[in-house]
């Protein structure tokens, strides 16, 4: 990942940021890093 990072404000349905927290809570991870994991997953798949 990254080191530089960018602030970025976005818009969810409840229930996505419902699963989006119970997601990064399982894994011990932020919510930053559970999108961050899941664009990249998305990008490999996209190749």
């Amino acid at each position: 990942m990254s080191t530089n990072k960018k602030r970025l404000t976005i818009t969810l349905a409840e229930s996505v940021l419902i699963d989006l927290e119970k997601m990064a809570k399982d894994k011990g991870l932020s919510k930053s890093a559970v999108i961050t994991i899941a664009l990249e997953e998305y990008k490999k798949g996209q190749k």
